[in-house]
């Protein structure tokens, strides 16, 4: 590939192969990048576009890449390089941390970027919010990261929008306006690529052939001053010849399974689901499609699962699906919808008993032996932090898996690892538990791996995951054709077409079956086109399969139901929230913000709401965030995930939370607990020990020996993760009241650079103007998510009272 004619080369190229543009490697200094010839291809269609002034969508089927920071980067940096003038700026719409990590990490020259260019916020209205100390000499100049394209304005300078698993937002609306704006996705069926074209835009696509004969040694400057560890604008070239060269296969069950009957019926009985009208249909739609993904990624068995659910009332376990959907049938019987749900109901029931074989582990163990017994490293991606930890202690009680095979195999959610927060890539093998959400397609076709397997319950849903990356590697294949008769003319630049994909595989017990045949029904959802206009409306920024959306129903004191008694609460702005009277809610309680029960609030609160829900906990999201950075974190959740765990069991143990206190406080090194309250405040996951010694004693008083065994760890990283906790509390008080905080005192990890303000983006504070005196009832799909003011005062009217409990 060539370069663009005249002028048009002086741009994000010019800046990476001048060495303007370099990064801070951890643990060693500052380098120069080594661009790889995708990196030349890439810039040189970012800079050939925005001299042409056309919007550019990329589709790169590498998730785990910081292409949307790195050009946000070089394209101040080219800014600064040509004016020398540090007041310019760009936005990078983007929700991973990660992103905010590295831009950390970039200099121009032997200047932190960060230092010349402060990066910044955008808050629930849209305004700039500084992210550390600000240069004196900034000049306005900013990097804005957001991870809400909604916030962003309609103007401003370059603008890099990073649509990896979904971006959400109107991205149409957005390029009315604004012509610079450079869309990133790493998945052929993104719908906001026809959103680019109609805007008169272009789109440029690698296919995975096209990244394996990209990802050659990188062309030596004439300085010469490139060394072979220096690091890649977007992707180390092993990432690359890994991803365009791996192999794909399909393993299924020596015979079919039950469970492959099951998901079959349960795809038909979702496929006659009606659309619906208003918000709890399309929230009731959104809940069975991801019940169903997750059976459909689930190794072990549905019972082993849910034990590993964390309670609340947004919990979505599978043993409840059923109730749940007879719930909504219930409710839908007046409108003569119930039968549909009716039928997905008995089809959950069906996928509940068949699960319980779980025909997917044996292949899992034959994986995992192979990637052991061949000295190799793999990654077993299934659906989300539940199944990981349900497959983690199935494979570590299974007499079939050999010792040791953490060390050679890691256990990640899906999720995780399309938005990048799984380090150490790429692997020798990958592993995916099931076929995966169109949002996934990328894993299958241009995996991280030199090979990649895809586990079936039976033949239906081994041909459904062969059909999905026959699919994706033809829709890629498709877009680089595009790529090279339409984009490359019209940015006056050359490019090779797509290569030729291996066939994908089929194995039963060794044999390779024929390949399934090609056509017919979607093999990635089987809704009508209807149901799937309510699913893009209604998910909007969120993933198309959320395994962890809020069931439609709840259990009430007569049984399931989808409507459920809610207290309303309005705030100051005209918004509102509905919620059970003991849904917790985080609130302002002096310089801590505290979860209450929704019925302690009153007129004047302040509520903290994540994502605009009250479905998500506050701080498990922030430590989430952090652990999709760093290693550290991630261990920290493991620790917290150990204690939570222990502490279920312990309930089990026939002690009285007074015994266990007595236990504790007996012995040489007694506890300073005084109340037994404190106890049950464990026991009921409300608090955690404020003392790391207090892990051991509790451990040692209800005869826990391995939670006595890990104490001292559990103990010291709960105290670290409290310390974090209060961190992002005052931070949120300071954004509740307004008060300056210092950037030094904001910092939760001094070492990655990363602020509070990084963290709480999603969050927003609300003041409570009132709280409804009496109950009313609504759709159990409403509770917990704010509403706009027509929507509350639509509800308000139709919903009619209940009685109190007495009264009944």
């Amino acid at each position: 590939m060539t370069g663009p004619a005249g002028e048009a080369a002086a741009g994000l190229s010019q800046v990476v192969r001048r060495g303007d543009l370099r990064l801070r490697v951890p643990g060693a200094s500052v380098r120069r990048l080594s661009p790889t010839p995708f990196d030349g291809e890439l810039l040189s269609a970012v800079d050939a576009a925005a001299a042409g002034g056309l919007p550019l969508a990329l589709v790169v089927p590498l998730p785990a890449a910081d292409i949307p920071i790195m050009l946000g980067a070089a394209a101040v940096t080219a800014e600064i390089t040509r004016s020398w003038s540090v007041a310019v700026s760009a936005t990078v719409v983007s929700s991973r941390l990660s992103q905010r990590t590295r831009y950390d990490q970039l200099h121009v020259r032997d200047a932190a970027l960060s230092s010349i260019l402060p990066r910044a916020r955008l808050d629930a209205d849209g305004a700039v919010v500084p992210i550390g100390d600000p240069f004196p000499a900034a000049g306005g100049g900013r990097l804005v990261l957001t991870g809400d394209l909604e916030r962003v304005p309609p103007f401003g300078g370059a603008l890099v929008v990073d649509g990896t698993g979904g971006a959400g937002g109107d991205l149409a609306a957005l390029l009315r306006t604004r012509r610079a704006v450079i869309y990133i996705t790493d998945n052929p069926f993104d719908a906001a690529l026809d959103a680019v074209r109609a805007a008169g835009g272009a789109v440029w696509a690698f296919d995975p052939a096209t990244l394996a004969r990209l990802a050659g040694d990188s062309p030596a400057p004439p300085s010469g001053a490139l060394r072979e560890e220096d690091p890649a604008v977007a992707a180390p070239s092993r990432l690359l010849r890994a991803a365009g060269a791996a192999t794909r296969q399909v393993w299924a069950p020596a015979t079919d399974t039950d469970l492959d009957g099951a998901l079959h019926a349960a795809w038909v009985a979702l496929s006659a689901l009606p659309a619906g009208r208003g918000p709890a249909a399309a929230v009731a739609l959104r809940w069975a499609w991801g019940t169903f993904a997750t059976f459909a990624l689930l190794p072990v068995d549905a019972a082993g699962y849910d034990r590993h659910v964390p309670r609340g009332p947004y919990s979505t376990r599978l043993a409840d699906a059923p109730d749940h959907a007879r719930a909504v049938a219930a409710a839908a019987a007046q409108t003569g919808g119930a039968a549909p749900w009716t039928s997905v109901a008995g089809a959950f029931a069906g996928l509940l008993r068949t699960s319980g074989s779980a025909p997917k582990l044996p292949l899992v163990s034959q994986w995992l032996a192979g990637v052991v017994d061949g000295g190799q490293h793999g990654l077993l991606v299934t659906r989300n932090r539940a199944a990981v930890e349900a497959l983690t202690a199935a494979l570590q009680e299974s007499t079939g898996t050999p010792f040791g095979w953490q060390a050679r195999a890691r256990i990640v959610g899906i999720r995780d690892l399309l938005l990048g927060r799984v380090p150490g890539l790429p692997v020798d093998s990958m592993l995916l538990t099931g076929p995966v959400p169109r949002a996934y397609a990328s894993l299958v076709a241009a995996p991280a791996a030199a090979e990649v397997t895809v586990l079936g319950a039976g033949d239906w849903e081994a041909e459904r995951a062969a059909r999905q990356a026959t699919q994706t590697l033809r829709a890629l294949a498709e877009l680089r054709r595009e790529t090279v008769a339409v984009t490359a003319p019209l940015l006056r630049l050359q490019a090779d077409g797509p290569g030729a994909a291996e066939p994908v595989t089929i194995r039963r017990d060794g044999a390779v079956l024929p390949p399934p045949p090609d056509g017919g029904s979607s093999p990635w959802e089987p809704f009508s086109a209807a149901v799937q206009a309510v699913l893009a409306a209604e998910r909007r920024g969120r993933p198309d399969d959320d395994g962890d959306a809020p069931p439609p129903a709840r259990d009430g004191e007569d049984g399931e139901a989808a409507q459920v008694p809610a207290l309303l609460v309005t705030f100051t702005d005209g918004q509102g929230l509905l919620l059970a009277p003991n849904d917790p809610v985080y609130r302002r309680a002096g310089d801590e913000v505290r979860k209450v029960a929704a019925k302690a609030l009153v007129h004047g609160d302040w509520v903290a709401l994540v994502d605009a829900t009250t479905r998500r906990d506050l701080f498990d999201t922030v430590i989430a965030a952090l652990a999709g950075v760093d290693m550290q974190y991630h261990l920290l959740t493991v620790m917290r995930d150990v204690w939570r765990q222990r502490v279920d069991v312990a309930r089990g143990c026939g002690l009285t939370q007074r015994e266990i206190l007595a236990r504790m406080q007996a012995g040489p090194d007694p506890t300073g607990v005084t109340a037994e309250t404190t106890i049950g405040s464990w026991l009921r996951h409300d608090a955690v020990p404020l003392r790391a010694e207090d892990v051991s004693r509790f451990a040692a008083a209800v005869g826990d020996a391995e939670l006595r065994r890990n104490g001292a760890a559990v103990g010291a990283a709960l105290l670290h993760l409290r310390s974090i906790h209060q961190q992002v509390g005052r931070r949120l008080t300071a954004q509740i009241t307004g008060a300056h905080v210092h950037a030094a005192e904001t910092l939760v990890d001094a070492q990655l650079r990363i602020h509070a303000g990084d963290l709480l983006e999603a969050v927003t504070v609300h003041e409570v103007d009132d709280v409804g005196s009496k109950l009313i009832a609504v759709p159990a799909a409403l509770l917990g998510v704010l509403l706009d003011a027509d929507t509350r005062t639509a509800v308000h009217a139709s919903a009619p009272p209940v009685a109190p409990r007495g009264d009944r």
